[in-house]
Formats: C-alpha cells, structure tokens, sequence
C-alpha cells in the first residue's frame, strides 16, 4: 500500500569503513578487533546467564 523507504543505511555504513580501512588499515584492524572482542564477551556472558537458570 504505502511505499516502503529505501535501505541504504546498510551499504552507506559499509562505504563509510571501506573508505576509513583504505585511509587508516591499522585502526580499521583495531576496530574490527574491538567488535570481535565485545561480541565474544556479550557471547560469554550470554552463556552464563541461562546456565544460571538451568
């Protein structure tokens, strides 16, 4: 019915790190390693908590 709005948030935000990794490879790197560090940790402590309620 309604026309839905276009999603180029995605590709936008991916242009954006493409550009920043080109002009700076080693804080791009360092970036990337941050988000890898916190997704294991959320990961983790995801995991303790419902082997808490088992």
């Amino acid at each position: 019915m309604f026309p839905q709005p276009k999603k180029y948030g995605r590709y936008v935000a991916a242009a954006v790190f493409v550009v920043f990794a080109i002009q700076s490879p080693e804080a791009a790197a360092l970036l990337v390693k941050q988000a890898g560090g916190l997704a294991l940790g959320l990961a983790e402590s995801l995991g303790t908590f419902v082997e808490a309620f088992q």
